[in-house]
C-alpha cells in the first residue's frame, strides 16, 4: 500500500512539472497571479522564478522581477535576494516603468534591513541623479539624512518637541490674532 502511494505521489510530481514546462507564458503568468491571490507565496514564487527564468527577454520580465522583488522582501525576508532582482530590473531595464523604483528599493534594502550604508548612498544617489523631479526624491533625500541612524535617533517631528522632550502644544490659528 504505501508503495502505491509513494508510486502515485512521484507521478503525479513527474506530471505537474512536466506540465509547466508546457505552459506558455500567460498561462505561467496567470499561475502566478492565482497562486499570490491564494497567498500561496511559494506557489507564486516557484512560478515566477520560473516565468523569469524561462521568458527572460519578454515584455513582462521587468514585470515578473519587480514581483519576485517584492516577495522576497516583503514575505520571505531574503533581502540579497530582493536586491537582486531589483538590480536585474536597474541593469537589463533601463526604459523600464520599474526603473525608479527598483533604485529606491535598493537603496531601501540596504539602509534599512541589510545596513550597508555606502551601497545604501550609492543607489540612493543615483536615483537622484536620474531622477531629480521624481515622486520619489522626497523620501530618498530623507533616507540620505537619516542613514544610519537609529529611528529614537531621528525627531520626525522636526523641532515639534519642547527642550524638555515633550510635544510642543499644536498652536491654535486663532493664537496669532
Amino acid at each position: 500500500m504505501l508503495k502505491k502511494l509513494w508510486l502515485a505521489v512521484f507521478l503525479f510530481a513527474v506530471i505537474a512539472a512536466g506540465c509547466s514546462n508546457k505552459m506558455n507564458e500567460e498561462q505561467l503568468l496567470a499561475a502566478a497571479q492565482k497562486f499570490e491571490a491564494q497567498e500561496d507565496i511559494d506557489g507564486a514564487l516557484k512560478t515566477y522564478e520560473e516565468l523569469n527564468d524561462r521568458f527572460a527577454n519578454s515584455p513582462h520580465a521587468d514585470s515578473v522581477l519587480q514581483k519576485l522583488g517584492m516577495i522576497y522582501l516583503n514575505k520571505k525576508g531574503q533581502f540579497d535576494k530582493a536586491v537582486a532582482a531589483y538590480e536585474r530590473i536597474v541593469e537589463k531595464f533601463p526604459q523600464s516603468k520599474h526603473q525608479a523604483q527598483s533604485l529606491f528599493m535598493i537603496g531601501y534594502i540596504y539602509a534599512n534591513h541589510l545596513k550597508n550604508f555606502d551601497k545604501a548612498k550609492e543607489s540612493y544617489d543615483k536615483f537622484i541623479a536620474k531622477y531629480p523631479e521624481h515622486e520619489l526624491t522626497a523620501s530618498v533625500q530623507w533616507e540620505l539624512q537619516h542613514l544610519g541612524k537609529d529611528i529614537s535617533e531621528i525627531d520626525i517631528f522636526d523641532g515639534s518637541k519642547n527642550t524638555n522632550g515633550t510635544a510642543a502644544p499644536a498652536e491654535s490659528p486663532t493664537a496669532k490674532e
